[in-house]
């Protein structure tokens, strides 16, 4: 993989840019104000940029991309995504996956870069209402997790990208079912981790401080005082998917007895062995074992398996309703 220095200096990220030929959209701020504003549902948390929709024509076909532009103008914090996506750009040919959303440019707002191009996919489906959506049946959020699960094994056996490359921050928000093409697409890409890339904020990572006791397993980057991203903060992510969806908790915030006793109850409602010996290593060093598709299959879809039903008190001693 192709991969360079990090500098956190303007001049030297635009002087790389140049150097490895990577496309660059301009815009004007008055362009962009002209643009329309994707409006995300209201399940969907944005913190951190906005989505600006592109309609252009090629070669007579209409087309259209979107634009992420970054509302935090921190220095250092746009420094560090601009380090991830040039890295994405850089290697774009070798990271060629069709579940991936990748950058297609650099995009620059009065010549100060602010954020980057990519698809737009247009008739979709986020994650969050998929697995969140109580009225949606448990079958077919397992259907939706395993799609996850076969891609992150799809993910793993690439060879080419072995230790080189993870997606960082792994949550539901950041997956997309494309109803056109009946498959899973990756977004925000931004926050992944390739070649040493500077790290991002994760959901189930940055705000997890229990991980932090298992240094041997979730390794700290010292600098930035954030786990980094390995095959087993993916697995471990997950497997905090799994569980938020049949509990319809937020299982990373559990405390270690809850988590536990949660445990215990899917054991008892018959859960596979298989599953709850992987998620007995959450809070350990032993390694998590291999991903596979059919690691879901033997769940009993007509069993309730939610907090309400585990009558597991919470750490203020009352129970989840």
């Amino acid at each position: 993989m192709q991969s360079y220095n990090y500098v956190n200096n303007w001049d030297y990220i635009r002087d790389t840019a140049q150097y490895y030929g990577v496309p660059e959209v301009k815009l004007t701020k008055r362009k962009l104000r002209q643009l329309e504003r994707l409006q995300l549902s209201s399940s969907i948390v944005n913190t951190e940029a906005r989505l600006y929709l592109n309609k252009y024509k090629d070669t007579w076909v209409h087309k259209k991309e979107l634009f992420k532009v970054y509302y935090r103008d921190e220095d250092e914090y746009l420094m560090d995504k601009m380090h991830v996506i040039l890295q994405l750009l850089m290697n774009k040919e070798l990271l060629d996956m069709e579940e991936l959303v990748l950058p297609n440019s650099l995009v620059t707002v009065d010549d100060k870069i602010s954020g980057y191009s990519m698809p737009f996919i247009e008739n979709n489906i986020n994650y969050t209402i998929l697995l969140k959506n109580p009225k949606i049946k448990l079958d077919l959020k397992l259907k939706f997790l395993k799609e996850i699960l076969k891609f992150l094994k799809k993910l793993a056996d690439k060879k080419e990208l072995e230790d080189n490359f993870f997606l960082g921050d792994i949550h539901e928000a950041n997956f997309l079912w494309d109803m056109d093409e009946q498959n899973i697409k990756v977004v925000d890409i931004d926050s992944a981790y390739i070649n040493n890339s500077p790290i991002s904020i994760s959901k189930f990572l940055t705000f997890n401080e229990k991980l932090e006791n298992v240094s041997s397993k979730y390794v700290m980057d010292e600098e930035s005082e954030r786990i980094i991203p390995s095959r087993e903060t993916t697995i471990a992510s997950f497997w905090f998917m799994f569980l938020d969806t049949i509990s319809n908790g937020n299982s990373y915030k559990w405390s270690l007895n809850e988590y536990y006793a949660y445990i215990s109850f899917l054991k008892k409602q018959g859960i596979d062995e298989a599953i709850i010996e992987e998620l007995n290593k959450m809070y350990v060093p032993s390694s998590f074992t291999n991903l596979d598709e059919s690691t879901l299959d033997c769940i009993n879809t007509d069993k309730d398996y939610t907090l309400q039903r585990a009558r597991i008190p919470s750490s203020n001693g009352s129970y989840y309703k």
